[in-house]
């Protein structure tokens, strides 16, 4: 087994595996728009900045927790190799979150995307609560006073199937913003307004490892992974990646490159929680 890399302190650092392409598998979609805009910035570059984080199969493979669009980026490159940042999925530190979607929009905009026939008249949040825990209901919409579930149907798949029909209708055609609290009073004074309101429910660390073996992914953005000590600024180059040449060889380079870093006081570790303005 590979010994973790250290500072001279003894402090481990991230796990940084280049792995097989296609040893790599997504559990949501990635936004074509912004794998495109990627693309451009890797050629341009030439270097990988931020590996995609990932968590091993339990059958082998690795399925990516955050990252798709860099991922998908890579792939597009045609790269036989990945660099992913490996984390143990079952540490309690590693949380799974779930996103909701504001449309900021008239509800009936919404209305007009989605067939009839999806929607089941709830009443109230409770009642959605209760239908999402129990796997009833793919999503909900609340949109004025009127709160609708999603029905889902053929089990897991089933309910995978209907989320990416919800989202799909709106994708690409209403501006979406990603909250994290289903209270649409909390989200009315935050936003000023509310359209609709698409709640999510909740999934487990199970399901998403699931989702790697499914044809069908997640839509994208819904799924929050909050994972501590990334590894960030990498800065890779893809010709690593590019090359000939086995994974073992490719592994000892990299350990030698990081290890060189560390020498040099290049890395560095942020305990503090940080807050970007520039994305």
């Amino acid at each position: 087994m590979r010994r973790p890399l250290r500072f001279p302190s003894g402090q481990p650092l991230p796990t940084l595996r280049i792995v097989e392409a296609e040893a790599v598998h997504l559990h949501e979609d990635a936004d074509a728009q912004r794998v495109d805009g990627l693309v451009a910035r890797l050629e341009a570059d030439g270097v990988l900045r931020n590996p995609p984080v990932a968590a091993a199969l339990p059958a082998g493979g690795f399925v990516v927790l955050d990252g798709a669009n860099r991922s998908s980026a890579l792939r597009r490159l045609g790269l036989p190799t990945h660099l992913l940042q490996i984390v143990d999925y079952a540490a309690p530190e590693i949380r799974l979150e779930v996103w909701h979607h504001l449309l900021r929009e008239d509800g009936p905009a919404l209305d007009d995307l989605l067939s009839r026939d999806l929607m089941v008249e709830v009443g109230e949040r409770a009642r959605l609560a209760r239908g999402l825990a129990a796997g009833d209901l793919a999503c909900g919409i609340i949109a004025g006073n009127t709160v609708r579930g999603v029905r889902a149907g053929g089990g897991f798949p089933g309910r995978i199937a209907a989320l990416r029909t919800v989202v799909g209708a709106y994708n690409g055609r209403l501006p979406i913003y990603r909250v994290l609290t289903d209270d649409p009073d909390a989200v009315r004074e935050e936003y000023d307004r509310i359209g609709a309101l698409v709640v999510f429910p909740a999934f487990t660390k199970e399901q998403i490892l699931a989702l790697a073996a499914l044809p069908e992914k997640l839509p994208t953005g819904i799924t929050r992974h909050v994972i501590p000590n990334r590894a960030l600024r990498v800065n890779l180059p893809l010709e690593m990646l590019r090359a000939p040449g086995t994974l073992e060889a490719k592994n000892a380079a990299l350990s030698r490159l990081i290890h060189e870093r560390v020498l040099a006081q290049r890395v560095r570790v942020y305990p503090e929680s940080t807050v970007l303005f520039d994305e």
